[in-house]
C-alpha cells in the first residue's frame, strides 16, 4: 500500500492510536492535572458548588497569592467548595484554595 512496508504501516498505525488517546485525555481533562481536578470537582466533601468565572483559575496550597499552585480550573467549571473564606480565598478542600473573586455560588449555602 503506497509503497510502504507492513512494518512502516504498523508504526504509523501505532502513532495514530497514541495521538488519538492523548487528544481524548486532553478533552476529558484540559488542565492536565487529573488528581487535583478530580478531588476538587467531587461533590462529596464540599458544602456548596462554585462556578469559575476566570479563564483559568489557579488552585493554591494556601490562602494567599504566594501559595504553591497545585491545580487549575477552567472557565465555567463547577467545583465543590467549603464555606471558609480567608484572606480573599475560598477553600475547596484541604490545602486547596482559589481566589474568591473568580468563583460564584451555583448551589448550596456558601
Amino acid at each position: 500500500m503506497f509503497g510502504l512496508s507492513k512494518r512502516m504501516l504498523l508504526v504509523i498505525g501505532v502513532l495514530i492510536v497514541v495521538v488519538v488517546v492523548f487528544i481524548i485525555q486532553g478533552k476529558n481533562n484540559p488542565n492536565g492535572n487529573s488528581s487535583n481536578t478530580s478531588n476538587t470537582t467531587s461533590n462529596s466533601t464540599g458544602q456548596c458548588q462554585m462556578k469559575v468565572t476566570a479563564d483559568v483559575l489557579n488552585i493554591r496550597s494556601s490562602p494567599d497569592a504566594n501559595g504553591t499552585v497545585v491545580g487549575k480550573l477552567q472557565n465555567g467549571q463547577v467545583t465543590s467548595a467549603q464555606k471558609t473564606v480567608q484572606n480573599g480565598y475560598r477553600q475547596l478542600n484541604t490545602n486547596q484554595w482559589v481566589s474568591a473573586q473568580f468563583v460564584t455560588a451555583v448551589s448550596g449555602s456558601c
